[in-house]
């Protein structure tokens, strides 16, 4: 697993939430900024899917509220959980 597939899988299913085109979204968050920031429980329920949807499980979140602020902090987060199952 990569940084760019959890990143995908996180802008897809914040797509799904939203209904509104993938590639939209995404021309969307990178003019927001580079981290593409999205402040939102929008991104918090995202990411949540993106994590079961990854079979990465997501205890203790409340613990990192920083990583929900925009789509490439989440994406670093769960790949991070996802590294330390896996060892």
């Amino acid at each position: 697993m990569t940084f760019e597939q959890v990143k995908d899988e996180i802008i897809t299913s914040l797509a799904a939430k939203r209904k509104v085109d993938v590639d939209e979204l995404r021309e969307e968050l990178a003019a927001a900024g580079p981290e593409f920031p999205y402040a939102s429980v929008w991104l918090v329920s995202a990411g949540a899917r993106a994590a079961r949807n990854l079979g990465i499980p997501i205890k203790d979140a409340r613990k990192n509220k920083k990583a929900f602020k925009s789509v490439d902090a989440l994406a670093r987060f769960l790949l991070d959980l996802a590294l330390r199952k896996a060892a």
